[in-house]
């Protein structure tokens, strides 16, 4: 079943796929931690048989080369003396490339490790929140960008107006990209994990203030 709802956790693993929580389980406050009893999910697809998939692997490092590599070239091409990182779009470009890699290398180390291998608790309760953090930015960049933004910035006097190959890149395919990915994987999703999220656009906001606070300028 697809996994946009998040999953019972009963003692005894039940496989790959889980049952959905009622809306008042999924409220409970113990809903916002990172705590999960199968930290292999978070190494599997959903849809995968058996415990590993080598399509899984292969699928895993596709889409965190592709957005690794989105990263590197915005970077590379866009840096500007650090002006690359005043934009909100681009912190979350780069979620994208961490948490595509992120996952990547963790499914690597969970292919090549005896079946009972358990990745560290601290590195899936980071990924986890990176994982959802990034997806729900995604959208709200997305959503923001094409509703407000666009075509404004596309006018060829804008000093921030990258190719548009990185304006897709960066504005259409990460929301799409990980939405079709949440459907795959096996890891559960929390209702209550927006404060995640909600945390990450708190940090960049007190960011934006400091730095037009501190004589920093829009371009």
């Amino acid at each position: 079943m697809f996994r946009l709802l998040a999953g019972t956790e009963p003692e005894l693993s039940s496989g790959n796929l889980q049952e959905p929580l009622s809306l008042r389980d999924e409220l409970r406050f113990r809903r916002l931690g990172l705590h999960h009893h199968f930290p292999t999910d978070f190494l599997r697809s959903q849809w995968q048989s058996g415990p590993k998939s080598s399509i899984f692997l292969a699928y895993r490092w596709a889409l965190g080369g592709f957005f690794g590599a989105g990263v590197v070239g915005c970077i590379s091409e866009y840096y500007n003396n650090g002006n690359f990182f005043i934009f909100l779009t681009n912190w979350g470009f780069v979620l994208c490339g961490v948490t595509s890699i992120t996952g990547a290398i963790l499914v690597t180390i969970y292919h090549f490790k005896p079946e009972t291998w358990v990745p560290p608790s601290c590195l899936i309760k980071v990924y986890w929140a990176c994982y959802w953090t990034n997806i729900t930015l995604a959208c709200v960049i997305a959503f923001a960008y094409w509703t407000a933004i666009y075509p404004k910035d596309r006018v060829l006097t804008n000093p921030t107006r990258v190719s548009d190959l990185y304006n897709i890149w960066t504005h259409l395919l990460p929301p799409i990209f990980f939405t079709i990915d949440n459907f795959l994987v096996a890891q559960p999703a929390r209702l209550l994990h927006f404060v995640y999220p909600l945390a990450f656009l708190h940090t960049y906001g007190i960011f934006a203030i400091l730095f037009y606070a501190l004589g920093g300028r829009n371009l």
